[in-house]
């Protein structure tokens, strides 16, 4: 059984320049319990319509990899797999610049994408979104901010060369919980010291799959009240988008 839910929120920068969220999210419930696929992307802040490109390359690669996952596949299939959906999505993401006459790099956007296949999970990444796994009330980080060697390195799914640089890996371990989280909410939640991840951020957001009432739309309100809270942004200024999601036995 799987269970999400999730939030993308515009930050106080944004708001304070009238610029909408960039940050944005998909997801997908595999059928007989085969797993999920979600991601997050982040538009790029110098990016004239970054949160139209997030919005593509989240819809676009969910749907892409929905299409294509076949259970018969072995785990070198599937990362390939993942890296040819990142270069249709860079395909896709063209086609949207045509159609609104403008340069692919205003659609620059980072992207990270999570399945989980049976007993296997992948991801892949470009750029700086993260995610983080649970085991037995042990958190680590899965995947980890992609660093270029200047601090100003961009990696965005509008350039091929990002995506030919990206990271795609089958997880050493099977984690039952997993949160994917934009660079605004790893700033508030993951040390950046020595990238230890922060149980009382993350504990309670997990704890809600266990309530008795869970419901997914009264907790994805939640979590959007507690990400535009003046708690939250007195931390960060910027865009925030997170992902909850539970795999159990059912």
């Amino acid at each position: 059984m799987v269970r999400l839910y999730g939030a993308s929120v515009v930050g106080t920068s944004h708001l304070s320049t009238e610029t909408p969220c960039h940050d944005n999210h998909a997801y997908k419930i595999l059928p007989n319990g085969l797993g999920f696929i979600a991601c997050v992307s982040d538009g790029m802040g110098s990016a004239s319509h970054a949160e139209l490109g997030s919005l593509t390359a989240s819809t676009f690669i969910v749907d892409f990899l929905d299409k294509a996952l076949d259970v018969k596949m072995d785990d070198e299939e599937i990362i390939t797999l993942i890296k040819e959906g990142f270069i249709e999505t860079n395909d896709q993401l063209h086609e949207v610049a045509n159609q609104h006459e403008v340069n692919i790099k205003d659609l620059n956007a980072t992207l990270l994408v999570f399945i989980s296949f049976h007993d296997r999970q992948f991801y892949g990444q470009v750029g700086d979104c993260s995610a983080i796994g649970k085991i037995d009330d042990e958190y680590e980080v899965i995947v980890k901010q992609q660093r270029g060697e200047y601090a100003n390195a961009t990696f965005s799914i509008c350039n091929l060369e990002s995506i030919e640089n990206g990271i795609y890996e089958r997880c050493e371990k099977f984690y039952p919980d997993v949160a994917l989280m934009s660079d605004g909410i790893e700033s508030i939640s993951i040390s950046a010291k020595d990238k230890t991840v922060s149980h009382l951020f993350f504990d309670p957001f997990f704890k809600v799959f266990s309530h008795e009432n869970y419901n997914q739309e009264e907790v994805q309100k939640s979590l959007e009240r507690f990400l535009a809270s003046e708690r939250i942004n007195k931390k960060t200024d910027d865009d925030k988008t997170i992902l909850f999601i539970e795999v159990r036995d059912e």
